[in-house]
C-alpha cells in the first residue's frame, strides 16, 4: 500500500550534507531505498505572498491653475476639452503562475484592463477610445531548500487594496494635477512547494537527486496561459479560408 504524508521543513537542507544508507550509498541515489518505501510528499515551504500591479509611473505633476507654466503648456497643446484617461480593471480575469527556483519562488501574473479615453469635444480621427491592456505584477520570495523541479501550488489571487485615478484630476489646492500613476493594486496569494519522494526508516529520499546540478541554460519563467501580446488584443485574428466544396 502506498501512503501519502506531509513533512514540513523536514531535512530541507539535506543536499548540503549527503547522508548514507545501510547499503553504503548516498540516500538520494540508492536504488534499493527507492524501490522499498512509502511514497510521501514533503512540504518544502509554504508562505503568503504580497505583490503589487501598477500602471504608468509612480508620481503626479502639479500643473496648478491657469497662468502657471505647466498649466499653460498643457492648455497650449490644443487637446480636446475634457480629455481624460482612466484604467478600468477586470478583477475577474486575473491570471498568475509561479516558477520554482533554487531557494526561491517567483510569482508572475497580470490584471486585464481597459484604458478608456474620454472627452467633451470630438477626439482626433483614429484615436481609440477603449484600449485593452495588461497590467503585470511579479514578486520573488525566499524559499530555502526549493528546487526548480519542485511542484508549485498557488492559491487564487485576492485583490486586497486598489488605487484608481484619472490622468487629469484636481489637486489639494484646487489646481490641475497630472496623475502619472493611474492604477495600483495590492495582490495577496499563497504559495506552497511540494516535493515527492520515498520514506524509508524515517528518512526522506528524493525521487529526483539532480535538483542542484549547475544551471548551464537559463530556464523559462512560467507565465499564465491567457497572457498574450498586446497586438493580439488590438488586432482581430484573420479568419481561416473556408475549404473549397467538392465538385458534384
Amino acid at each position: 500500500m502506498v501512503k501519502r504524508g506531509s513533512f514540513y521543513h523536514h531535512d530541507a537542507h539535506h543536499h548540503h550534507a549527503p547522508k548514507y544508507c545501510k547499503h553504503n550509498c548516498e540516500v538520494n541515489k540508492c536504488d534499493i531505498c527507492r524501490e522499498h518505501g512509502d511514497l510521501v510528499e514533503k512540504v518544502v515551504c509554504s508562505k503568503n505572498v504580497l505583490t503589487t500591479a501598477e500602471f504608468t509611473m509612480p508620481f503626479a505633476v502639479e500643473a496648478g491653475a491657469p497662468g502657471s507654466p505647466i498649466y499653460d503648456f498643457i492648455a497650449g497643446l490644443g487637446l480636446p476639452a475634457g480629455l481624460n484617461v482612466e484604467v478600468v480593471p477586470n478583477y475577474a480575469g486575473v491570471q498568475q503562475e509561479a516558477t520554482a527556483l533554487n531557494d526561491a519562488v517567483m510569482v508572475f501574473g497580470n490584471i486585464p484592463a481597459t484604458l478608456n479615453v474620454t472627452a467633451n469635444a470630438p477626439l482626433p480621427p483614429g484615436l481609440p477610445l477603449n484600449i485593452p491592456i495588461q497590467i503585470f505584477f511579479q514578486e520573488t520570495m525566499e524559499c530555502p531548500g526549493a528546487c526548480p523541479s519542485d511542484q508549485v501550488i498557488v492559491r487564487e489571487p485576492v485583490i486586497e487594496k486598489t488605487l484608481n485615478q484619472p490622468l487629469l484630476g484636481t489637486g489639494p489646492n484646487g489646481g490641475l494635477v497630472v496623475n502619472l500613476l493611474l492604477f495600483k493594486a495590492v495582490i495577496r496569494t499563497h504559495v506552497t512547494l511540494v516535493r515527492t519522494g520515498i520514506e524509508r526508516d524515517g528518512k526522506f529520499v528524493d525521487l529526483e537527486h539532480r535538483h542542484y546540478d549547475p544551471i548551464t541554460v537559463p530556464r523559462t519563467i512560467n507565465t499564465p496561459y491567457k497572457i498574450m501580446p498586446l497586438t493580439s488584443a488590438l488586432t482581430p485574428p484573420t479568419p481561416p479560408t473556408p475549404p473549397t466544396p467538392p465538385l458534384p
